[in-house]
Formats: structure tokens, sequence, C-alpha cells
């Protein structure tokens, strides 16, 4: 989130992550393998010189009592995890870089959605707006 306006560095950064977070979630869909959604977004990141500051995976499960407890450690969205998804796994898209303090566009991205995988693809339940045209106030 910025107040004001966002400085063209922190702007292309942002878009940057706002379009890895769409491309992820198009990928999550019935019979690819989290492993294969990992390895494109981290491709997508790395044409545009940005790999080297994303600080985790990409996504997890989710617990029936809370984001946490009842996480399925073979349901993550890194380079390790060869799960495939099926239809009703839940699991979010997050993709986060983070640029260190005293280079342009310095802070943290993150957008987050939680997906079900369905038959055909996926039903985004977050249904809460990210990116430049929501997350910037005053």
């Amino acid at each position: 989130m910025f107040v004001g306006e966002v400085d063209d560095a922190s702007l292309r950064i942002w878009e940057a992550n706002v379009a890895a977070h769409e491309y992820g979630m198009s990928l999550l869909k019935p019979g690819i393998n989290c492993a294969e959604v990992t390895h494109a977004v981290n491709a997508f990141f790395e044409e545009r010189d940005l790999l080297q500051y994303r600080t985790f995976g990409y996504g997890h499960s989710f617990g029936v009592l809370s984001h946490y407890y009842g996480r399925e450690a073979g349901l993550e969205l890194r380079e390790d995890i060869d799960t495939i998804l099926q239809p009703g796994m839940v699991i979010s898209m997050e993709p986060m870089l983070t640029i260190a303090q005293g280079q342009p566009g310095a802070g943290g991205y993150r957008e987050h959605d939680i997906l079900v995988i369905t038959e055909d693809g996926n039903e985004n339940i977050t249904g809460y707006p990210y990116g430049p045209e929501f997350n910037v106030v005053g």
C-alpha cells in the first residue's frame, strides 16, 4: 500500500509482482504439480531480473481450523514439492518480492489470494482487490 503516489521504480516492481500473481493463479488447475508452478513463476521473475528478490515459496495449503493448523507440507508452491493439484484442494497464490532499503523501489510487495482447485481450473474465494488501482490511498 502507498500513500499519495507511487514512484516509478516501486510501480514497476509492484506491477511485475501483480502480473506474477495473476500468472501464477492461471496455472493453478488440476494436473499441474506444485514444482511446475514454482518454476514457471520463477522464470517469469527471472525474465524481469527480479528473481533475486523473491523471499520464499509462492503459496501453501490451508488448514481446517485456521490458515496454519491442518496445513499440508506436501501442498506448498516450492521447487521441491511434486504434489499434483486436484479438485477440492485449497491453496494460496502469494508471490512476494523484498527490495532492500537504499535500492530503488525499496520495500515489500505481496499479493495474496486463496483458491479452490475445481474440475477445470480454480475459484478465487478471496475477492479482495489488490495492486496499485486499489492500494494507493490518500
